[in-house]
């Protein structure tokens, strides 16, 4: 059975982010476009099948993969909450300090 989605505020800020980025730099939303349905299709596989993702280091926080990003989410009783949505090539102290939150 599928759960909620509840996106953090940094997961929001991220969507957005990635967006305006290809957005700026190709001068068009096609790729922003096919891109965040590509997250919204992920966090349904997520919501469906939860541990088909990995572990992290941090005590019940999960990931998948997806392109260069990965998404970090935790598995709750009654929701999947997406914690971020990184760009690997970014600095990973930044994501040690949002994970720590």
């Amino acid at each position: 059975m599928s759960k909620k989605i509840i996106w953090s505020d940094i997961a929001k800020q991220d969507i957005i982010s990635i967006k305006k980025y290809f957005n700026a730099r190709n001068k068009s939303n096609v790729y922003s476009k096919k891109l965040l349905v590509l997250f919204r299709d992920t966090v349904k596989l997520i919501c469906k099948y939860p541990y088909l993702s990995v572990n992290t280091d941090r005590k019940k926080v999960r990931s998948f993969v997806v392109k260069s990003y990965i998404i970090f989410f935790e598995i709750k009783p009654d929701c999947i909450y997406i914690i971020s949505v990184w760009d690997s090539r970014r600095d990973p102290d930044q994501l040690k300090r949002i994970l720590e939150k």
